[in-house]
């Protein structure tokens, strides 16, 4: 079957839409950081001014990585990953810690590199396996190198909110790849309780866990903010206070412009405003799975599935606790949240999936053959395997 999404070219849905959230994120950081900066006696641009800083780089990432061939992210994600490594090791030795945890050096969160990195070489090792998918090698050890040392990282930040997204997407990458179920349930069974532990026994994720399932009243300073983000969400009614009218950011939510942002918009847009930002991110996703189901090589297939899941799994967490359907975690809402390396992050994802989306781009990659038996075969119909036709 001929590629629908490449007979067109680059795909440029998920360029205007990721402009215009680009676009929007800008205002909205605005409006939501403006009380917080006149708190510190900063101008009301503040804030925003510094997000901008990063909106440019963004930008940049994303017209360069369209254009860089994603065959060259072999190696591009094992420098990412050794990078992302030796900084997320300087911020645990460096001591700098915010809110208990050290996840920040040299102004950057050097997890969000290494996890790109990760991701990089979990779908290079799986793709190159061809036959040998189903074996405990493939299945289970060459993963569990670069995974292991990704969540052991973060767990001595501690950041388990995204260690437990990338294990989710780790998961969901490797069903794709058709890797062995048993030696997988396995792996997971042995994981989860070790997880469990940890959650349970560091105090602050504890806190916020306990405070999600208590009765109202119980657990006040933890359920705090995702009290008044439900709050702010309720306030907005249908078409919202107005921009910039919202009251629940003046003192009652913090991190407005980071953690709950989406809340922000609840209040001053309405459900309007919040399902206009659903409508932009559903089409960003069915892009990104549109263009994976129609890349022409499985590490093409699996890297833009990876790149789109990471995406997709920050804003459903955000927009979770921000409806207080889940445990404040700090995740942000990708493109719009006030930017950092999460900026920078989810524009190189854009990036990768633009060039896997172009016609001539992989072409020269060259894997094992594979038998038509995995799970790829059953989510990525009517797939060529490679351009070279092996």
């Amino acid at each position: 079957m001929e590629n629908s999404v490449q007979n067109g070219g680059m795909n440029k849905i998920l360029l205007v839409v990721t402009l215009l959230l680009i676009c929007f994120g800008v205002a909205e950081v605005y409006t939501a950081s403006a009380p917080l900066a006149i708190a510190n006696g900063q101008t009301a641009e503040f804030y925003m001014i510094k997000h901008f800083q990063k909106v440019i780089p963004g930008l940049f990432f994303i017209f360069v990585f369209s254009f860089v061939d994603y065959k060259h992210w072999r190696w591009l994600g094992r420098l990412a990953f050794g990078v992302g490594v030796v900084l997320t090791i300087a911020a645990l030795v460096s001591g700098h810690g915010v809110k208990g945890a050290s996840r920040w050096f040299l102004g950057i969160q050097p997890s969000e590199i290494m996890k790109l990195g990760m991701f990089v070489l979990l779908c290079e090792k799986l793709s190159l396996a061809g036959n040998n998918i189903k074996t405990l090698k493939c299945s289970v050890i060459q993963p569990a190198v670069p995974v292991g040392i990704t969540a052991i990282l973060l767990a001595l930040q501690p950041n388990y909110s995204m260690m437990l997204i990338i294990l989710i997407i780790v998961g969901c990458v490797m069903l794709t790849a058709g890797v062995n179920l048993k030696y997988m349930a396995y792996a997971v069974g042995a994981a989860i309780p070790v997880i469990l532990v940890k959650l349970m026994t560091s105090p602050h994720s504890r806190a916020r866990i306990l405070a999600f399932f208590a009765d109202e009243g119980e657990m006040a300073a933890s359920s705090y903010q995702s009290e008044h983000a439900l709050q702010a969400l309720g306030n907005g009614g249908l078409f919202g206070t107005g921009f910039g009218q919202g009251v629940l950011k003046w003192g009652y939510l913090p991190e407005a412009h980071k953690d709950v942002v989406y809340s922000v918009i609840g209040e001053e847009l309405g459900f309007v405003g919040t399902f206009t930002v659903l409508v932009l991110f559903t089409l960003l996703f069915a892009q990104g799975f549109k263009i994976a189901q129609h890349a022409s090589t499985r590490f093409g297939k699996y890297l833009a599935l990876a790149m789109t899941l990471s995406i997709f799994m920050n804003f459903a967490i955000h927009v979770c606790v921000s409806v207080d359907l889940g445990p404040t975690t700090g995740q942000p809402l990708p493109f719009i949240s006030f930017g950092g390396t999460n900026l920078i992050y989810s524009s190189v994802a854009v990036g990768i999936l633009l060039n896997i989306s172009r016609p001539n781009s992989g072409r020269l990659i060259k894997e094992p053959y594979a038998g038509r038996s995995s799970l790829e075969t059953s989510v990525f119909r009517n797939v060529e395997l490679t351009r070279s036709g092996v």
